[in-house]
């Protein structure tokens, strides 16, 4: 994750990285398996924006 840096740095950031750090771990643990739904990743596409970069879905499987 990127929050910036300088002036232009995420004034959320020092909340966002504990809240990821307990999030991330527990997600993970209670879907041990979770995996794509897709077979091909290079099919996700990206976000269109200039602010951001990324995912606008991110389609799993949980079981």
């Amino acid at each position: 994750m990127s929050f910036g840096l300088s002036a232009h740095r995420c004034l959320g950031a020092p909340l966002a990285r504990p809240e990821a750090s307990i999030a991330l771990p527990a997600l993970f643990g209670r879907f041990p398996n979770m995996r794509l739904a897709i077979d091909d990743p290079t099919q996700l596409g990206t976000v269109n924006s200039f602010i951001s970069n990324g995912h606008a879905t991110l389609p799993v499987h949980l079981a």
